[in-house]
C-alpha cells in the first residue's frame, strides 16, 4: 500500500516522494472511531470493525501534512475506501475495488 500512497500523492497534488519520506500505521478501529469525513467518503455501510492504514507525509517547506488512508476489513482482503486528506480536509477519495 505504500507504493499506492506514493502514487496517489503524486497524481493528486504533484508531489514526488519516496518511502523514507513517509510514516505509517495500521490500526484496527471501530467504525464510530473514524473521522466523520472518512465515513462519509466511504459511501457504504462499514462493518463494526475495520482496519485503517494511514500514510503520513509532511512537506518540510510548506509544513502541510498529507494523509493517504485505506479502510479495509480486518484482514485487508476487502477495501472499502481510500482517500487523501490535506491538513485534515478531504481532498480526494475513491470507493471499493475499482480506483478512479
Amino acid at each position: 500500500m505504500m507504493d499506492e500512497a506514493i502514487i496517489i500523492l503524486k497524481e493528486q497534488v504533484g508531489i514526488t516522494t519516496q518511502e523514507t519520506d513517509w510514516s505509517f500505521e495500521s490500526v484496527t478501529a471501530e467504525r464510530e472511531e473514524l473521522d466523520p469525513t472518512i465515513i462519509k467518503s466511504a459511501d457504504t455501510d462499514l462493518p463494526k470493525l475495520v482496519l485503517t492504514h494511514l500514510y503520513l507525509y509532511v512537506d518540510q517547506r510548506s509544513e502541510k501534512d498529507y494523509v493517504v488512508y485505506f479502510i479495509t476489513d480486518t484482514t485487508s482482503s476487502r477495501e472499502f475506501t481510500r482517500g487523501l486528506l490535506i491538513e485534515g480536509k478531504l481532498h480526494w477519495h475513491s470507493n471499493g475495488e475499482s480506483h478512479d
